[in-house]
């Protein structure tokens, strides 16, 4: 589905999909979302999850970047507007915390059977011990104090790495702006090829993330991803000042 690089899926194309076409479930990340960084406002969760209940059809929303909002501008998830138990609600500490704890949760709604069914023959369960020590975080108010500094140390960052673009790449570079998390999807001028310097720098060390990677039809060729939540440094900011002198150069600019 097109998508809003601030606000997420269109809601309008889905409404035109859904007339043409027998859907059988739509799964969405609704906040944060990777690699836009796009969040779906309030009011389009609650048409969302309405228009897909009209015709029974199942939404998966993934907000395992949802604890990553900006301080002050978390809002509830789609799951909120669930009525009939068609939204499943997937999320974790995988983004948040640490991704070695691989803990989760899901609620799944009317579908919690099959759901335990799946996870009992796919990995069985998640060591105890892990959940244990997310739980006591949780519990203990650590969590939330965590997420507090790392807001503030994100929304720092992603902003040194947005300025360092600004500088370094070429004339024509777009870069998103988003409400949270932690990565950019940057949009460089028309006829260059972000795979061809995704080649290029990691024979320099540097590693992006090409746009037609996230594309099922190879869009977003002069598009990348950044990941900001490595620590500000010298070391990063020459990477983007490397980045940003072989996006002008004349193998990336030349199809």
């Amino acid at each position: 589905m097109p998508s809003h690089p601030r606000e997420g899926v269109s809601l309008e194309a889905l409404e035109l999909a859904l007339a043409q076409w027998e859907i059988r479930a739509c799964a969405f990340m609704t906040a944060n979302s990777n690699p836009s960084g796009a969040s779906m406002p309030l009011e389009h969760k609650r048409r969302l999850v309405e228009m897909l209940a009209e015709r029974g059809i199942p939404l998966v929303e993934d907000d395992e970047f949802g604890d990553l909002a900006e301080a002050g501008r978390r809002v509830p998830a789609a799951k909120a507007f669930d009525r009939q138990g068609l939204v499943s609600y997937c999320a974790s500490v995988s983004k948040s915390l640490a991704p070695g704890l691989r803990v989760g949760w899901c609620v799944p709604g009317r579908f919690q059977d099959e759901v335990m069914f799946m996870k009992s023959f796919s990995s069985v369960s998640t060591p105890a011990l892990c959940q244990m020590a997310v739980t006591e975080m949780m519990a203990d108010g650590s969590y939330d104090r965590h997420l507090r500094q790392v807001h503030i140390r994100y929304a720092a960052q992603v902003q040194r790495f947005s300025a360092a673009i600004a500088r370094h790449f070429p004339r024509g570079t777009t870069v998103s702006r988003p409400s949270g998390g932690y990565v950019l999807w940057v949009g460089l001028p028309e006829e260059s090829d972000a795979a061809v310097l995704y080649r290029l720098a990691l024979r320099e060390g540097v590693g992006i993330m090409p746009g037609h990677l996230f594309s099922a039809s190879g869009r977003y060729r002069n598009y990348l991803r950044l990941n900001c939540a490595v620590p500000w440094s010298e070391r990063v900011e020459h990477a983007v000042m490397t980045l940003g002198r072989l996006a002008a150069s004349a193998e990336v600019v030349s199809r």
